[in-house]
């Protein structure tokens, strides 16, 4: 690229016709209707605690009954959604209980019982859609020993294959979602240089493939089942019955629209399309996960929504951004049009950002103590970093494109092209939290005290949770 011709285009502006800086004027009044529509039904949905955790079990594990219980009880913090009870008796025999639950306590039935040791093997589905699971061992009489019992665990390979479906549903909603975005609204003309519109709809593609398979994930995750059964229908539909199965649709739903949107010519379709996948992005994420069904609901879901737009506004830009300023040939009115919104979706990031870490951590040593805090540490040095190159971009690399100083188109996309990596590799830590509950959820069970008198002396031990010590 020769620094006249660089020289030459800069001095040519062209009108912002499809500009986001006149985008607001032309945005109809249904598109603000709907949006406000939305976000006030996302402050009414109904309060959940996030991350379910066994408060008591009835019989206690490792109880001694003289006599076989009625009833066997499991008790959370928050209403859950069996999905899985076995109780296997001395001999290593499968039980058939009868289970009621869909509150907080869930209450099994169990048949006949003779003397020995039983295992009682769970697994139930929080609020937030995530799976947990567990074992109560008691004996009736005397102990025979454990019996065998199945592992109530995930299979790790079922981990790792949630994650990569995880970071490639990110990928679909951020990058390519948020590349619509900027063609809908931003870009000048079509298409972008580069091919970097084959990559925004690849991403979609990808990511829509992942929404759809990540219900039968999800549904391996809720059964405790292995990776290769995949393919049968109780799976998809363990998966697509939690919460998460909402977040899945929505984000294919979301996906596809930004599809459409690639794909249309008139312009007003396409910022009205890119639009709404902007908002299926942002309700996608907020319909489940740990952020979305925090307390109190009033704020935290549109939080939660507000922030992923704005996350994937703003990375989404990325790309487009780096293809045009390393093609050189299409002015800066994109540039200076981007510069002028981003402060807007930046303030309400940082903003949203700070609150949900708030409701998420119980204590300023959550961020190094626990795994949730240093996934969100990880994550607040990488926006650091983000916001650093940004502002160093808005404030000395565009104003220096701006004054026709060819020289700073080379800094800027290197500047870009570090963003995009920080951003993916956010992306590939952020996908890790839906392993690891919130310092807020990790309680312990209740007060629990344990008196012992003998002779002259006299011990009393009490334990309190962690969170009831903040009062």
């Amino acid at each position: 690229m020769q620094s006249g011709a660089m020289t030459s285009l800069l001095r040519r502006r062209p009108p912002a016709s499809r500009g986001f800086a006149r985008w607001p004027r032309r945005l109809p009044a249904q598109a603000l209707l709907f949006l406000v529509v939305l976000l006030a039904g996302l402050a009414l949905a109904p309060p959940a605690w996030s991350h379910a955790s066994l408060l008591r079990a009835e019989p206690a594990d490792g109880a001694m009954l003289a006599d076989p219980p009625a009833t066997l009880k499991l008790t959370f913090n928050e209403p859950v959604s069996p999905l899985v009870l076995r109780l296997t008796g001395p001999g290593g025999e499968m039980l058939t209980p009868s289970v009621s639950g869909g509150s907080s306590t869930v209450t099994v039935t169990p048949p006949p019982m003779r003397r020995g040791t039983y295992v009682l093997g769970w697994r139930v589905a929080s609020a937030d859609g995530h799976p947990i699971g567990g074992a109560v061992v008691f004996s009736i009489g005397a102990p025979t020993g454990s019996p065998a019992v199945r592992d109530q665990d995930t299979d790790p390979t079922v981990d790792t294959a949630i994650w990569a479906g995880r970071v490639m549903i990110y990928l679909g909603l951020f990058i390519g979602i948020g590349g619509v975005a900027f063609i809908g609204l931003i870009a000048e003309k079509r298409p972008l240089p580069g091919g970097t519109e084959r990559w925004i709809t690849a991403a979609m593609a990808v990511g829509w493939l992942a929404s759809v398979l990540s219900l039968s994930l999800q549904g391996l995750d809720a059964l405790a089942l292995p990776l290769g059964q995949f393919w049968r229908p109780n799976v998809w539909m363990s998966g697509l019955t939690t919460s998460y199965g909402w977040t899945a649709l929505t984000a294919a739903a979301a996906l596809l629209i930004g599809l459409a949107a690639m794909r249309t010519a008139k312009p007003w379709l396409s910022e009205l399309l890119a639009f709404a996948a902007l908002a299926g992005a942002g309700l996608a994420l907020s319909a489940s996960g740990h952020a979305s069904t925090a307390e109190p609901q009033l704020f935290v879901r549109p939080a939660v929504f507000l922030h992923s737009v704005c996350i994937a506004f703003w990375v989404g830009s990325l790309v487009p951004l780096a293809a045009i300023v390393r093609d050189g040939t299409r002015g800066d009115s994109e540039f200076l049009g981007f510069s002028r919104i981003i402060p807007i979706p930046l303030a309400v990031l940082i903003a949203t950002g700070a609150y949900l870490a708030w409701i998420q951590l119980d204590r300023p040593e959550a961020l190094w103590t626990t795994s949730y805090g240093e996934i969100l540490s990880a994550k607040l040095l990488g926006v650091l970093a983000l916001l650093g190159l940004a502002a160093a971009n808005r404030y000395f690399l565009v104003p220096q494109l701006q004054a026709r100083q060819p020289a700073a188109a080379r800094p800027l996309a290197a500047s870009i092209a570090i963003e995009s990596a920080i951003a993916l590799a956010l992306l590939g830590t952020v996908a890790l939290w839906r392993f690891t509950p919130p310092p807020r959820t990790l309680i312990a069970a209740e007060h629990a005290s344990v008196h012992v008198h003998r002779g002259r002396v006299m011990v009393e031990m009490g334990v309190e949770p962690v969170r009831a010590r903040r009062e």
